[in-house]
Order: structure tokens, then sequence, then C-alpha cells
């Protein structure tokens, strides 16, 4: 009796455990299904990621000039005005630590590589560098095969939507439902050349206007990273002379407004280090054009960010100190 009662209630347990799996299997497939819809439709969109990783792949053996830093950089330098053979692997956000990890760990690809840009802007030895949480983590190994996570990766770290639902989401809006053509002007290179649209845009490009409006700009000091930051920096330049790179340190264009309103203190610390390394190095280059005049309000996005145009002039400045490098 106790044995039937026993095998009954196996034979219950497994009924609803199968029609648990099966409403389960229900629920969960669509969401799979779902998801893997939104994840073919994010990989097929050209984002200037996208393009950037293949021009990587596709010519490993050609690349001479390596751009890495943050917005700055990747707004300032369209590689199609260099003469040299040159990739932009700047972004929005990215710090001294994740442009390290990317220029080592594509270096056994780059081998022809001779000069690097690294960017030491306004203010730079003071921002916190990214953390293994950095969202463009999963970029950076989906599309350039570099591992900016500080550990063992892992399948789910090369899936893009879910690095950031909402960024993507508005992307596959834009791109399929929109077909909003002008945000995706993205060339061979992986710049962005209709990227227009901002602040100055919004204003006229109306230097009166212009002035008489609020900017974004960081005046506060942290001191608790500028030994930490400067330190790295420096582990950063050695590690490019072992390698027998030239370096060229850049700081792009800022509007007048931007430049006023600098904390002179942050701006002194960061000279002084710049000039330490002008002594310490040999043949190192020094590009900065944060005042420059020849960059005029036309020129600009936003008080620390050029347009197209201003890349142009930009990347065609750069160009002529790049062919003066042996």
């Amino acid at each position: 009796m106790q044995d039937q009662k026993k095998n009954s209630s196996i034979s219950n347990f497994k009924r609803d455990f199968l029609y648990f799996v099966k409403i389960g299997s229900l629920f969960f497939l669509p969401v799979v299904i779902a998801y893997i819809a939104l994840e073919y439709s994010v990989l097929q969109i050209p984002t200037s990621y996208k393009v950037t990783g293949e021009y990587l792949d596709n010519n490993t053996e050609d690349i001479e000039v390596v751009f890495l830093g943050s917005s700055q950089i990747k707004n300032s330098i369209n590689p199609k005005h260099i003469d040299k053979n040159s990739i932009n692997l700047s972004s929005t956000s990215q710090h001294h630590n994740t442009d390290f990890r990317i220029l080592k760990q594509t270096r056994d690809r780059l081998k022809n590589t001779k000069v690097v840009i690294l960017e030491v802007s306004y203010g730079h030895f003071e921002l916190p560098h990214n953390t293994k949480y950095f969202w463009k983590n999963n970029l950076f190994l989906k599309y350039y095969s570099v591992n900016t996570f500080d550990r063992a990766t892992y399948f789910k770290d090369r899936l893009i939507y879910l690095s950031r639902p909402g960024f993507f989401s508005s992307q596959i809006v834009k791109y399929y439902i929109k077909k909003d053509s002008t945000s995706f002007s993205i060339n061979e290179f992986g710049f962005d050349e209709n990227n227009f649209k901002g602040k100055f845009m919004k204003f006229n490009y109306d230097d009166t206007k212009l002035l008489e409006t609020n900017v974004k700009i960081e005046r506060r000091a942290y001191l608790n990273l500028f030994d930490y930051n400067v330190n790295y920096f420096y582990r950063m330049l050695d590690y490019c002379k072992k390698e027998g790179l030239n370096i060229v340190i850049s700081s792009p264009p800022t509007y007048k407004s931007y430049n006023d309103l600098r904390n002179p203190n942050i701006l002194r610390r960061r000279d002084s280090i710049l000039n330490i390394v002008s002594k310490r190095y040999e043949g190192i280059y020094f590009f900065n054009s944060e005042e420059d005049s020849d960059f005029t309000a036309k020129s600009f996005r936003n008080e620390n960010h050029l347009n197209p145009n201003g890349a142009e002039l930009y990347s065609k400045k750069m160009n002529d100190l790049l062919n003066s490098i042996n």
C-alpha cells in the first residue's frame, strides 16, 4: 500500500514538473526568440564600432597610426584626411586604462603601427578610469576582440543589445522604423560625417548667443585621482617606448567660453606633467590645439567637441605633424 502511494506521489510529481516545464517553455521561448531578433537587428546596424572593427580586421598589416582617447578624439579625427593608414579607436568616456588595454591587445595584430596618439585634454588626469562595468566592454570584445572586463569573459559578454538596452533600442527605432540615414553616415573608417547636431547648430553658430549660454565643464579638482592617473600614464609611455612607438600627446580644440572657465589649478597640474614628460622621454610630440584660433564657432558641435568640418581641419593639421615623423 505504501509503495502504491509512493509511486503515485512520484507520478504526480513528474506530471506536475513536466507541466511546469511546458508552461515555462511557453513563456520563455518567445522571450528568447525576441532577444535573438533584437541582437541580430543591432548587429546589422552600421555603428561606428562595427565599421571600425571591420576596418581593423581588414587592414591589420597596413595600419601605421592608432588614435586613442575619449569622444574629443573620436569627434576630432577623421582618418580620411590622414595620409598614413590610420584607425581611430577612441570613444565617448574612454579613459587611459581602456586605451592601454586596447593598445596592448591589438599590438600583435598591428605590427606595422609606428605612431600612437594619446589624449591628455584638460582635466584628463583628474577623471576616474573606466571600471570593469563600463558598458562598452561588450563592444570592445565583440568588434575589436579586446577584453577590457579585467576578468575572464563569458558568452554573454559578447552580446551587444544587453550591454545597454535603452541605447540600442533607440538605434533600432532610428535605423529600421524611422529610417534615419543621417544618424548613420559612417564612412569606411568609422567616422560619422554627418555629426553636426548639437548646441552650436541650434544657435546657428552665433558667437554672441553662444557666449551667453551655460557651459558644461568640470572645474572640481580630484587630487586623489591625479597621482594614480599620472603614474598610470607613465606606464603607458614606457610601454610605447619599449615597443618602439612614436607618441603624439594630443588635446583637441575647445571653444573660447570653455577655455575661459577652466580651473587654472587643474590646467597647471596637467601642464606640469607634460613638462616632465618632455624632459623624461625622447621622441614625444605634443599637439595641443585647445586655443587654436583657426577653429571658430562653425567648427564645433558644443564647447569641447568638434563637428565634421572642425574635424577635417584638425585632422589635416594632425596630418602635417604625422608626415614630419619618420
